[in-house]
């Protein structure tokens, strides 16, 4: 295996948040069985990421607000429009586009920053796999070093001893181990046992499969010895994957991806998308497909947003909770501070008009 060949698979997100974010956070000697130090970069680095986004959110707001008052401005033309033209398709899609141009709408800003949105996200996502990935095998690296080294002085001491060659074999076999367990100390996040497990009924201590698997929800960590992992990981997978009565342990219990789910269904629900207005051209039937689709997407992302925090990392499922949080936040004093601002632009309106 080839650290180093692991750490340029970093990209920028990866580097920011383990080479920079996490180093840091790590020189302040945080010792604690809650939150570990990758728990506290992320929650860092979504506070972080959530700040340098807000133009882009605070833009979005504005597109979408912008778009909606002159979709409400010029629905009565556009419906003129349909019912005239609805014979000549050429015609209407025509007047339709000059209608558009008329009042300077634009589709393509609407969708601008959504696209924005889904490539950070995806670009986040690629960022916390690899830092995952990184961190497991640099674990992984020092935890062999340290097993092959007591072991050497182990075998060794007992070989000098006297010791014959299988009972120098088991001493230096079991100091071995027990130095990996005094090295070893996981990053929990509360009832989490490792951050860089899923918080499932996963395994706290990835075995060789998923160490080195390459499906979903796997680690993808090259070039490693099965065998030689099984033995260097073995007091951990003994201790953290099973209990005292020797049943399988989970990782954790599910709550970030409950959180996570449940909170996009809420967020779904509550912050309903801007109108889209009827394409050049579409018929009614076009226009209820389409509406369905968008209707069909609010529960398509909750299911999305469910299985990414059930098959990969609690610190990716921390994110998606903590920048989802943040984002429903956000959006609730949005619409609380236009709500309060478009009910003083009406009793203005409506005093001009009584005057009048």
């Amino acid at each position: 295996m080839d650290v180093m060949s692991l750490a340029t698979e970093l990209n920028l997100v990866g580097k920011l948040v383990y080479n920079v974010l996490y180093k840091w956070v790590e020189g302040w000697g945080i010792d604690s069985d809650l939150i570990g130090a990758f728990g506290v970069t992320v929650i860092l680095f979504t506070v972080f990421l959530t700040i340098l986004t807000l133009p882009l959110d605070i833009w979005q707001k504005m597109i979408g607000r912008s778009n909606s008052r002159k979709m409400r401005v010029m629905k009565p033309e556009l419906d003129k429009i349909n019912k005239l033209y609805a014979a000549d398709k050429n015609t209407l899609m025509m007047k339709q586009r000059e209608l558009y141009k008329k009042y300077k709408y634009s589709t393509f800003k609407t969708c601008l920053p959504m696209l924005a949105t889904l490539i950070i996200f995806f670009v986040i996502f690629s960022g916390f796999n690899s830092s995952v990935r990184y961190h497991n095998s640099v674990v992984y690296e020092e935890l062999r070093g340290v097993y092959n080294a007591a072991f050497e002085e182990a075998y060794v001491a007992a070989d000098a001893a006297g010791a014959d060659a299988a009972t120098a074999n088991a001493q230096a076999t079991a100091a071995a181990e027990q130095a990996v367990l005094d090295t070893y100390k996981p990053e929990s996040f509360l009832l989490t046992t490792s951050i860089f497990m899923p918080d499932t009924w996963k395994d706290p201590i990835p075995d060789v499969s998923t160490f080195t698997g390459t499906g979903l929800g796997s680690i993808g960590v090259p070039g490693i010895d099965a065998r030689e992992y099984n033995d260097v990981m073995k007091p951990l997978i003994e201790k953290y994957n099973y209990t005292e009565s020797g049943k399988s342990a989970w990782n954790g219990y599910l709550i970030l991806p409950v959180l996570v789910t449940a909170l996009s269904i809420i967020s779904s629900k509550l912050i309903k998308p801007p109108e889209q207005p009827q394409i050049a051209g579409q018929t009614d039937e076009q226009v209820k497909a389409q509406q369905s689709q968008m209707k069909m997407m609010q529960y398509i992302m909750p299911i999305m947003m469910g299985v990414f925090s059930l098959f990969y990392s609690a610190a990716f499922s921390l994110y998606m909770f903590l920048r989802s949080f943040l984002s429903f936040a956000f959006n609730l004093i949005w619409n609380i501070v236009l709500k309060k601002r478009d009910a003083k632009q009406l009793d203005y309106e409506m005093s001009v008009t009584v005057k009048k």
